[in-house]
């Protein structure tokens, strides 16, 4: 029935085109585009890692300029979703970013988890989604690539990739500066400068600083505030340009992020464990506490508890370019990238001390090489190439959690540590071809083998005594003793994991090695410049991994192995002779083995948690539409609607049975994917018109979001449904005739939606994360 669905919308795509064929009659060549991405309103991308017209290129793609992320004031990957339709970001319950396009994301709460959308800089990897918070700044423009990308871009990329493209070097003299403040004493300012440095060498320099008040209030102590904005970002290009056939980009970027994490709004009290005698005075403070109301800001949390970020990106790229012959250029991207994060978040909702976690240390460097050729023969542009990439992956928490399953026999414990050190050795080779049968016909074929061999090592450890009850390794050592018959104690800090076959504690080792190869094969045909069809079917994957979890068991640190996809995709991109109108229309099958999904696992003492789990078979299908138009004179308009249907055909098996939130069992057939609306749409209006006779002009515009209501876990409980929300964006503004400086006022989530991003139970507390409330201010700019 679904493939029937599909092959109506493949009709319909066909059908599309031939009111504009019809209309343009003949082709018309659009002017050559440039390298700087933008020429005569026609933007160049580099998704298919060569410069190609946007219009050209066969696959799903939104690409954004920075000078519209400017005046959008979009300045971080997770508010992407406000242009880029199919595209959300969320974060999980300890604080991670989760980016998503068309319903496919990775919901883990560990920071050191690969995303299904991996994010690269000037085709420099980002692995892991906290690495990307600084990409937006100084840009030429985003790439959003929609659908399975690992042919080109490898593993971890089955939900799509962004390409951040930075604004390259200039040949003359250029600087800029924006300044805004808003709400919350919000003050934002970027800068850059670049020019020659000699007849070869060019450079540009880029800093970015966002400082704000916080924007949430406690709900017991309406006079505390909390999320403070501190967030500094820096960046220098050098290229050199050796010799007519060999360049070099050398890239160097840091960023220091210090601002206080997010608290949760509480919902319920959800015991993970029935009550005792000892854990009563947990169900009392959890009853007493005050449920959030229906307002944004509203939140709860520990008092006096610091909960400032204290993350650290640097990395250092360097790509050559040597034309070997006038038809092939060989090609090297070396990269070092080093993130060091310290995360401490409240959870709960609460004032009251139910799950605070103290300390989230993590450390991720890695280093990438990639080589690759690239040429042209006849009607052939071909590209093979290998990469290496090496990581270093490690995460550990420091967790003050009273709760009803913080209880061992007599004894009740509530600090506890973890750690999940991660070794990742990945290599692979690639290769690409597009062959042009005719001028209007185009086959292209592409495929990468990967191997990746990954060793683990963790557990839960001893983190001292609380305010209430013994140390976790008191507690632990009475439970080793009963599973063992051994007496058995436990050094302080020590790991009070149990080996699940001799019960004795210390340190989970395991290695996951695995391989698989992505492929490709697509059609394109072109009736003209402005009018073309094109239909793929890709083979991706996603590696396995090991999550961050409270393993009272060495077996509970099984990993999730690879999951793959194959997906089929077909759409057609239109526009008018004069490019006043355009529409892209884009239908998409996925069918997905292994998928990598957060469920529940129902684990010894701590009871029912969160837990990435293995779904064996499951699909996605749906389809894009994005409409563009400039009717008048300085009118544009522009829709984009996402529909995504997903479904679990099958359930996960044991160990990770189908559970629902708190860990009654289910099953997941039938239902959809966590956090995917099935609706989607991102609307933008702006009329821009001329102010007396001095060249001025004016504009005014705003745009508009929408999210259909989804779950936020399996289990069809209504407490975790995400409801639908619509945010409304406002901005107005003038600008110079020559476009050197600009002002605006603007308006963002001016209807004030009270709308939720996140529902989670851990432990013993349901706890919700809100978007931002209603934020206005003013914008100026310069160019010189």
């Amino acid at each position: 029935m679904r493939r029937n669905i599909i092959n109506t919308y493949l009709v319909g795509t066909a059908l599309c085109i031939l009111p504009f064929t019809a209309a343009q009659g003949q082709t018309t060549s659009e002017p050559a585009a440039e390298e700087s991405g933008v020429s005569d309103g026609v933007i160049v991308v580099t998704a298919q890692k060569r410069s190609e017209r946007l219009t050209d290129v066969p696959m799903s793609i939104t690409a954004i300029t920075g000078d519209d992320l400017v005046r959008s004031g979009i300045s971080e990957p997770s508010q992407l979703g406000q242009a880029v339709p199919g595209f959300s970001a969320q974060q999980s319950a300890f604080g991670t970013p989760i980016l998503s396009i068309r319903g496919i994301g990775y919901n883990d709460n560990s920071v050191t988890a690969g995303s299904t959308v991996t994010a690269y800089i000037d085709q420099v990897a980002l692995p892991y989604s906290v690495m990307a918070r600084g990409a937006i700044m100084d840009l030429q423009r985003v790439e959003v690539l929609k659908g399975p990308q690992g042919t080109l871009f490898g593993m971890n990329s089955t939900g799509g990739a962004i390409n951040f493209v930075a604004a390259r070097p200039t040949s003359s003299f250029e600087a800029g500066v924006d300044l805004s403040v808003g709400r919350f004493n919000e003050v934002d300012f970027s800068a850059f400068i670049s020019g020659p440095l000699t007849d070869t060498v060019t450079a540009r320099a880029a800093i970015q600083v966002e400082r704000s008040s916080g924007w949430q209030y406690s709900t017991t102590r309406p006079n505390d505030r909390l999320g403070d904005k501190d967030f500094i970002n820096g960046r220098l290009l050098i290229d050199w340009q050796a010799s007519d056939r060999l360049s070099f980009q050398l890239g160097l970027s840091a960023w220091h992020d210090g601002s206080e994490n997010q608290a949760a709004q509480f919902v319920q009290f959800s015991p993970a464990v029935p009550v005792t005698p000892l854990t009563q005075f947990v169900a009392d403070a959890m009853n007493a506490s005050p449920v959030a109301g229906d307002n944004p800001r509203e939140a709860d949390w520990d008092p006096n508890t610091d909960l400032t970020r204290g993350d650290d990106f640097r990395q250092v790229s360097l790509r050559a370019d040597w034309e070997l012959t006038d038809d092939i250029t060989l090609t090297s991207i070396t990269a070092y990238s080093d993130f060091r994060g310290d995360s401490p978040i409240d959870i709960d909702g609460t004032a009251f001390n139910a799950f605070l976690v103290q300390e989230h240390d993590t450390k991720l460097t890695t280093f990438s090489q990639e080589l690759r050729f690239a040429g042209t023969s006849g009607p052939v542009d071909w590209m093979i190439g290998g990469n290496y990439q090496d990581e270093i992956a490690n995460e550990s928490t420091r967790t003050n959690a009273q709760g009803t399953n913080s209880q061992i026999g007599p004894f009740i414990f509530t600090p506890l540590g973890q750690i999940a050190n991660q070794s990742i050795d990945t290599i692979s080779v690639f290769g690409s071809l597009d062959f042009h049968v005719t001028d209007q016909l185009t086959l292209q074929g592409s495929a990468r083998y990967a191997s990746q061999n990954r060793d683990f090592s963790g557990c839960i450890r001893d983190a001292g005594a609380g305010a209430v009850g013994v140390s976790a390794a008191q507690a632990f050592s009475f439970l080793a003793t009963i599973f063992s018959g051994t007496p058995t104690t436990i050094p302080a800090g020590g790991c009070v994991t149990l080996d699940a076959t001799t019960f004795a504690p210390g340190l989970a080792n395991s290695s996951l090695d695995e391989d698989n190869l992505s492929w490709r094969l697509g059609a394109d045909y072109r009736f003209n410049d402005n009018a073309m069809i094109y239909a793929n079917v890709t083979r991706g994957y996603k590696s396995g991994s090991y999550a961050l979890v409270p393993g009272i068991l060495s077996s509970q640190f099984t990993p999730v192995t690879q999951e793959s996809v194959l997906a089929f995709e077909a759409g057609t991109r239109l526009s008018t002779i004069d490019n006043r109108f355009s529409i892209e229309f884009a239908a998409f099958y996925n069918d997905y083995e292994d998928k990598q999904l957060k469920g529940i696992v129902l684990t010894p003492v701590f009871g029912p948690l969160p837990q990435l789990v293995n779904i064996p078979e499951s699909e996605v299908y749906g389809f894009e539409v994005n409409l563009a138009a400039r009717p008048v004179e300085g009118l544009r308009l522009s829709t984009g609607i996402t529909y995504v249907a997903s479904e679990v055909l099958t359930d996960p098996v044991a160990p990770a049975e189908p559970r629902g939130p708190f860990g009654g069992l289910t099953s997941y057939v039938g239902e959809s994917f966590p956090n995917t609306p099935e609706w989607q749409i991102v609307s933008d209006a702006e009329y821009e018109f001329p102010i007396g006779a001095g060249g001025l002009r004016g504009f005014v515009g705003g745009s508009l979001t929408y999210r259909s209501s989804s779950p936020a876990a399996f289990g069809n409980n209504p407490v975790f449904q995400l409801p639908s929300s619509t945010l409304v964006d406002l901005r107005a503004g003038i600008e110079a005739a020559d476009g050197h400086w600009t002002a605006q006022v603007w308006g963002r989530n001016v209807t004030n939606e009270h709308y939720w991003t996140n529902v989670t139970h851990l432990t013993d507390y349901v706890s919700r994360l809100t978007g931002a409330p209603a934020t206005y201010g003013i914008s100026v700019g310069y160019r010189y």
